[in-house]
């Protein structure tokens, strides 16, 4: 049976109430659908990018030295589960330790280049990464930017990037991540995973996000919040913004990969950090969001 893409709505809610709604509308994505494997291990990788132009650093990008914070926001909550024994490893790499080589997969890239090391995104369950991004409609495709200029300083969805090992959960805040054109154009599945992938959640923003000083209390409450559920739903609550003015919200959405549109919802409103919920074969995608979130340097979402 091929399921499909398919948008789902939620309205703005207050950071301490759960957003839900209802279905908006389906669009069909056909994969071919290949067992998945059940892998227990409990380990959460945060990179942090805040240094470019300057030594090994990779240019071309603003410096924001919140950056370098939030991985230890996020890495607090794991590193308590880990020392009252509900956690197994937890990793933080900042500025020109996070490398091009973490995020590339060898089957995609030539020259060995391997995300399943030690350092690599694809050896945790969890991952975490703030740094900055771009996407384009026209190549269906979002870009991260890294930290060392020796081992890459961009990668892609669409040309390096593939998710088939370990990684369950990938919280993103970075720009442009998780653009609604390129999700409907398959650019966050088909290219980005297989139907046999771990990868069950991508939580990441339509269009540009804000970098102020309180993106870290965000990151580390959001974090404590979904140790047990509400991972996906938890993500809009509290990082959805809606500015005064026009083309300049913050669009925090969640994607959720699996077999049907019933497994993917329990996932984004029940999964935590504890309780990843299996969402079967990745055979389909469904793209959580506010509706009507104005962002710059995206479309505005479907109200």
């Amino acid at each position: 049976m091929t399921n499909g893409h398919e948008a789902r709505r939620r309205t703005a809610a207050p950071t301490d109430s759960p957003a839900r709604n209802h279905l908006m509308r389906l669009l069909t994505l056909a994969l071919v659908a290949l067992p998945t494997s059940v892998h227990a291990a409990n380990e959460m990788h945060a990179y942090g990018v805040a240094n470019f132009g300057t030594g090994y650093s990779c240019s071309g990008a603003k410096t924001h030295s919140v950056h370098n914070g939030t991985p230890d926001d996020f890495a607090e909550v794991f590193s308590e589960m880990k020392s009252d024994g509900k956690w197994d490893d937890v990793r933080v790499h900042k500025n020109t330790s996070v490398r091009g080589i973490n995020f590339t997969d060898a089957g995609k890239v030539s020259g060995g280049l391997d995300d399943q090391d030690l350092s690599g995104a694809d050896d945790a369950d969890v991952m975490f990464i703030h740094t900055h991004g771009k996407h384009s409609e026209s190549q269906v495709a979002s870009w991260l930017s890294m930290g060392n200029a020796y081992y890459d300083c961009k990668v892609r969805t669409d040309s390096n990037m593939r998710w088939n090992s370990d990684l369950e959960i990938a919280v993103v805040k970075a720009c442009q991540s998780g653009d609604y054109k390129v999700w409907q154009d398959g650019g966050y599945m088909a290219q980005f995973s297989t139907a046999a992938s771990q990868l069950t959640m991508w939580n990441a923003f339509h269009g540009n996000s804000a970098c102020g000083f309180w993106t870290g209390s965000h990151v580390s409450d959001y974090a404590w919040d979904s140790q047990l559920d509400g991972v996906g739903e938890n993500w809009l609550d509290e990082f959805y913004t809606e500015w005064i003015g026009s083309d300049n919200d913050d669009c925090p959405v969640s994607i959720v990969m699996g077999s049907d549109s019933s497994a993917r919802d329990h996932q984004f409103e029940n999964g935590g950090w504890r309780d990843r919920k299996a969402t079967g074969t990745k055979t389909g995608s469904s793209y959580y969001y506010i509706g009507d979130c104005d962002p710059e340097k995206g479309v505005r979402l479907p109200d």
